[in-house]
């Protein structure tokens, strides 16, 4: 983004606080002149040229046209997930200081502030105070407000933009098809701020994204969403996500949703400290923004830094986000640190919200560690029969049954070495796809070693296996 030209349109748009900054128009033929520069600015649609039409709106006095350009801008932000600043409430400060503007003008702010924000563009469910009241406004208002902007749809763009925005992301698909939703803007289908919108509505429709980039180098907020269509391929393709997303933030990094997304990328990718600066980036702008706490416990556990995952973890709690999630990684990494009473205190809140394989196992873990055989290995047990691919349940499982003198010790413990053995095939086989692969070099040799640590964990795990055999040998 042109950070001059933003910093000038926050300190401008109020027009008579900024003459000294305002271009100054000559003649009536360069304020015209000025005024369709403007609307072909905000025809292009990128973000850019949305902040360069402000600015030229501002220069003639345009106070309607500053409105509809202020409202875009806000809409644009809040579609992307970029931080406020702060366009809407500049907007409704010229309408309450202006004469009467034309009611769809006048309604933008609202219509906008109402709308909700989106993720990957898909309009995200309201977890706050302030969208739940914005949800509700938006109930309230909607039908009044899709008549306004479908009324005007078909001749003003930002009434257009408006329009779509409201259709796509709060009507019902199953009731109003897409051709429903774009018809009322159709006599504007070829301008490039309505191509972009309806490239968005009900799925990212890359390749008119791409083409739009093609033709306007400055349309930048297109990787992004490109970058989640390519996530959403089958295998996700990581690395065409990642490019696109570091264009994108080159271009404007005060940007959360695209730093979250960045993190889960590099999370998935098993760049563990690259994800939690980008996490930490997300939480700096936005601090109460759950997926960053979670995907940044993540990011720590494997990072072996248990203190700061378990901050995170009580982050999460006061947050009250994802609870039964923050109890089993506090949990998880409250045994890394010994602190069994606190772990299993919170592995049993845990196991109250999350019903899979994963809970039970820690929960089997933690009751061993404590000494607790009997509780272990009915927790285990049950961990098993949710996953019995797991082969650290089956040797743990195992290993109670050995010290209890179960009968089952022996086959279980068999069975975990044959898991073990399966599992570091796999593994060696994964080596040689990364290793053949194009990704990053750096990425394949941390993603190598990483698999090559998980080998010789099971190969220690093994080992204890076959120790434990030999040792029910002795005793029968």
């Amino acid at each position: 983004m042109n950070i001059n030209l933003k910093v000038a349109m926050a300190l401008c748009v109020t027009l008579s606080a900024c003459s000294p900054a305002r271009v100054v128009v000559s003649s009536p033929r360069a304020g015209s002149e000025l005024r369709a520069s403007a609307e072909t600015e905000l025809r292009a649609g990128c973000l850019d040229c949305l902040l360069v039409a402000a600015r030229q709106y501002e220069a003639i006095g345009d106070v309607a046209g500053v409105v509809r350009a202020a409202s875009m801008i806000a809409l644009r932000e809040r579609e992307l997930g970029m931080a406020d600043d702060g366009d809407l409430d500049r907007a409704r400060a010229l309408i309450t200081s202006a004469p009467p503007l034309p009611s769809v003008v006048a309604a933008l702010p609202d219509i906008v502030d109402a709308l909700p924000p989106l993720r990957g563009g898909v309009a995200a469910v309201p977890v706050s105070d302030a969208e739940r009241t914005r949800a509700r406004t938006l109930r309230q208002r909607r039908d009044g407000w899709a008549a306004t902007l479908k009324g005007a749809a078909g001749e003003d763009p930002a009434a257009a933009y408006a329009w779509l925005a409201l259709a796509c992301d709060t009507f019902d698909a199953r009731s109003v098809r897409l051709g429903e939703i774009v018809e009322p803007a159709s006599a504007l289908a070829d301008v490039p701020l309505i191509k972009y919108r309806q490239a968005l509505c009900g799925s990212v429709d890359g390749s008119t994204l791409a083409q739009l980039f093609a033709a306007d180098p400055r349309f930048v907020e297109t990787t992004y969403s490109i970058g989640f269509a390519e996530l959403g391929q089958r295998p996700p393709q990581l690395d065409e996500a990642d490019r696109l997303f570091r264009i994108a933030y080159a271009w404007h990094p005060r940007w959360p949703s695209l730093t979250l997304a960045m993190g889960g990328v590099a999370l998935t990718g098993e760049e563990f400290e690259r994800a939690h600066r980008l996490y930490q980036e997300t939480l700096a702008m936005e601090p109460h923004l759950g997926e960053a706490m979670s995907g940044d416990v993540r990011a720590l556990t494997y990072m072996n830094a248990a203190e700061p995952a378990i901050t995170m973890t009580d982050s999460m709690l006061a947050e009250g986000w994802v609870v039964g999630d923050a109890h089993y990684w506090r949990a998880y990494n409250e045994l890394k640190l010994a602190r069994l009473d606190a772990a299993w205190a919170d592995i049993e809140e845990a196991e109250k919200a999350l019903i899979n394989a994963a809970v039970p196992k820690l929960a089997g873990l933690i009751a061993y560690r404590r000494g607790d055989l009997s509780v272990a290995a009915a927790r285990l047990r049950t961990s098993y029969e949710r996953d019995a691919s797991d082969c650290e349940t089956r040797f743990y499982l195992g290993a109670v049954y050995a010290e209890t003198r179960n009968p089952l010790a022996s086959d279980t413990l068999i069975s975990s070495v044959s898991c073990f053995d399966d599992a570091n095939r796999d593994l060696r086989g994964a080596i040689d796809r990364i290793t053949a692969s194009d990704q990053p070099r750096d990425r394949a040799v941390r993603q190598v070693a990483g698999r090559e640590r998980q080998i010789a964990e099971n190969n220690r795990f093994r080992a204890q296996a076959d120790d434990l055999l030999a040792r029910l040998r002795i005793h029968r």
